[in-house]
């Protein structure tokens, strides 16, 4: 079947799958606006080195980590869009917390402070935004195609990630920081309006709450996640980084290099889309993470900002479609009371991956120089290919 625009428009008439996809890129444009804007930020205003600005931006992900079982309970008890909701209501005010740091009564310090809570509430909104985003998608197209909607969320997610990136660049340069808050703030708030415009959504099931323990949803989960962890490094490397490795070598329009990545990770969610409800993932993972893997090593072995770019384009190309290959067996394997829990914890090895590979990134950026963070992803996404092709098939499992 083919799982192109026609299936938006078809989903769209039975519930809304094109507003839903707007309401998230709304909240991610606000997110992909920080990722140039904030390390500049401490560099340039806090004289930040490289390890504090990847724990600062290493530290959204811990709390999407901790956000992970509420908003997967969530999601299953009160629905996707209510879930989705209160991510974009955390998104705009991460917005607000960016612009009071801009306070001149404020200390250095404190500003750094109200930054900081800025991204623990955006990491917060983008757990429930992503989770509540992935259960309203399922319910609009059926589980039989979850990955396939998997797919669309995920393109509207680093769609906004991408043009956030290239916007947020642009508005800095030209305008300042506190411009760029007040975009940051509009954007989830047009979101939730439109969200709200819409009619609720099917249950998408009985509205039994059965609860089913993590350590019961680990067994069949924890190999696709590590894998989705390994290709989210790269990730983690190039939205933390990739800014400050143009810099360190002289170059301009990191942001648009940034941008680059959401391409390469659009085209190949409308290319890609109707090929991921498959049952063996492994061998079409393993080629994409092989592609990622090159991309990255592109940028470590860049001799001009042209180059870097192209690699972050073929990264975005190879790392975007792990996500819904590695979430389809995982949904076919629980009930749909679940799915949302499910969700949650297959979106935990996300939040670590993303948050240690910041981390870590700013470490080895201190001690071995910018080219360092895309060696050490370019390995991680090397890790995964090898892991797909050694792990079994998995079973066919539930549909229903």
């Amino acid at each position: 079947m083919h799982y192109g625009p026609d299936m938006i428009a078809q989903a769209d008439g039975r519930g809304g799958l094109l507003p839903l996809m707007l309401a998230i890129a709304s909240g991610m444009l606000a997110m992909g606006m920080a990722l140039p804007a904030l390390p500049l930020e401490f560099q340039s205003r806090f004289g930040s080195g490289t390890t504090l600005i990847g724990l600062v931006m290493g530290i959204q992900s811990a709390a999407t980590l901790l956000s992970r079982p509420w908003a997967g309970r969530m999601a299953d008890r009160r629905g996707g869009r209510d879930t989705l909701l209160s991510g974009l209501a955390c998104t705009a005010c991460s917005g607000m917390a960016y612009s009071l740091a801009l306070l001149p009564f404020l200390s250095p310090p404190a500003q750094q402070a109200v930054i900081v809570v800025g991204r623990l509430l955006m990491g917060l909104g983008e757990g429930l935004m992503v989770t509540g985003g992935g259960v309203w998608a399922v319910v609009i197209v059926g589980r039989a195609r979850a990955g396939a909607a998997m797919s669309w969320v995920g393109l509207a997610i680093f769609a906004g990630l991408g043009m956030g990136s290239a916007l947020g660049d642009v508005i800095e340069a030209q305008a300042g920081f506190l411009l760029l808050c007040i975009v940051a703030i509009a954007l989830p708030v047009g979101g939730m309006l439109l969200i709200l415009s819409r009619p609720s959504p099917p249950a998408l099931h009985d509205g039994t709450h059965a609860e089913v323990r993590w350590k019961d949803l680990i067994a069949h989960t924890w190999i696709w996640g590590l894998t989705l962890g390994l290709s989210a490094v790269g990730f983690a490397a190039i939205s933390s980084f990739l800014v400050i490795f143009y810099s360190a070598r002289g170059w301009h329009a990191g942001g648009w290099a940034l941008a680059a990545f959401g391409v390469g990770h659009m085209i190949a969610r409308l290319i890609g889309s109707r090929h991921v409800d498959r049952h063996d993932v492994r061998p079409m993972v393993a080629i994409i993470m092989l592609t990622e893997a090159a991309g990255l090593a592109m940028i470590w072995q860049a001799s001009g900002p042209t180059e870097a770019a192209m690699g972050s384009f073929l990264s975005g190309l190879g790392y975007s479609l792990t996500y819904p290959l590695l979430a389809g067996p995982v949904l076919r394997q629980v009930p749909p009371q679940a799915a949302g829990s499910a969700i949650g914890l297959f979106d935990v090895f996300f939040d670590i991956a993303a948050g240690s590979g910041a981390v870590l990134s700013g470490v080895l950026a201190g001690l071995a120089g910018p080219r360092s963070p895309f060696v050490l992803a370019m390995l991680a996404a090397l890790a995964g290919s090898a892991i797909m092709l050694m792990v079994r098939c998995p079973p066919s499992g539930r549909t229903e």
